[in-house]
């Protein structure tokens, strides 16, 4: 299952998706039932699982009706969505949560067999898959293996139902941490996009960033020693500068933790980004680059030249991580697909 919530991660579900059937994944995974009317309005006909709950009733209706397939996590879901498949005269597909530690969302372990003997029971429903969500996969060892431990017994008590369904619990941290956690089905999501979900796991996978980050120069202007950039006066020139106003900001993504501490590519060389970046636009110092002028490329992830900036060393000037640098670029910068 190829996970592509929150517009695939940044990056562009629709393009994403189709990229990723085509490339073998059996379905899809969203984390909301817009993200998956979106993609089915894009005539993407795959399998589409809601990772997220759908409350209410009315919500699970239009799921069923764009042949979405949701997360129940509760008794109070099983039977709003019994209740739809008697209306709708369908069984009714749905995946059961269960939360063996990542205290989200999910039935508990020990709630999990009353609940799957009343599923068993139904025939306005069909569970298709089983599955749990790892809290620490990419940092604590043990405490997945005790999430783990705890899922396997529901499998096993499912299976002993009759039950026929997919388990599925590895996101890509688990993927590449080596744990004995396959079951039917995986949900890499950050690997797909060539991302990597903890430090050292380029040593398990080889994989190159899907996406680069661009834009261009649009004003340029020589300013003195002293000269204050942006708002709050956070920086002053210490010499005479020339600085260069690009068209980017926080509105499309480009974080505000950034200011004064990242660096964009311009003709192969690192430009220090100075003074607030602000909603629209950012400057940059380019006194030390050589025939600097407007219309020059800005890289802000991705390289150039040789010299690359990534995901990675943004998420560390900004103080989080490469999934949020990529997850917060706006619907109002243009996806270019190659």
């Amino acid at each position: 299952m190829a996970v592509v919530k929150a517009n695939a991660y940044g990056h562009g579900s629709v393009a994403l998706s189709a990229a990723a059937l085509k490339s073998g994944a059996a379905a899809l995974g969203v984390s909301s039932l817009e993200e998956g009317i979106a993609l089915r309005e894009s005539e993407i006909k795959a399998k589409i699982l809601i990772l997220g709950s759908i409350f209410p009733l009315e919500n699970l209706e239009v799921a069923a009706g764009y042949g979405l397939t949701p997360t129940i996590s509760s008794a109070q879901g099983l039977a709003q969505l019994v209740r739809l498949g008697r209306q709708r005269r369908e069984r009714l597909a749905f995946h059961l949560k269960v939360d063996t530690g990542m205290g989200r969302v999910g039935i508990s372990p020990l709630s999990a067999r009353a609940l799957l003997e009343k599923i068993a029971q139904r025939n306005e429903v069909r569970c298709e898959g089983i599955y749990t969500h790892f809290a620490c996969a990419d940092c604590d060892r043990e405490y997945t293996q005790s999430q783990r431990a705890a899922f396997l017994p529901v499998i096993a008590f499912a299976k002993k139902l009759g039950l026929r369904f997919d388990a599925h619990a590895s996101n890509s941290a688990a993927l590449l941490s080596g744990g004995n956690a396959l079951f039917d089905m995986v949900r890499p999501g950050l690997i797909l996009y060539g991302l990597l979900p903890f430090e050292g796991a380029e040593k398990k996978i080889k994989v190159s960033p899907v996406l680069s980050w661009k834009t261009r120069i649009v004003f340029i202007k020589k300013v003195p020693r002293g000269m204050s950039i942006s708002y709050g006066r956070t920086f002053s020139t210490s010499r005479q500068s020339l600085i260069a106003t690009l068209p980017v900001g926080y509105a499309d993504g480009y974080s505000r933790r950034l200011s004064g501490k990242a660096h964009v590519l311009i003709r192969g060389r690192r430009c220090p980004v100075v003074g607030r970046v602000t909603m629209d636009m950012i400057m940059v110092d380019v006194t030390g680059i050589p025939g600097a002028a407007i219309g020059d490329e800005a890289v802000l992830i991705g390289t150039q030249s040789g010299e690359t900036i990534t995901a990675e060393e943004l998420a560390a000037r900004a103080g989080t991580i490469n999934y949020e640098i990529t997850c917060s670029i706006s619907s109002r910068v243009p996806r270019i697909v190659v």
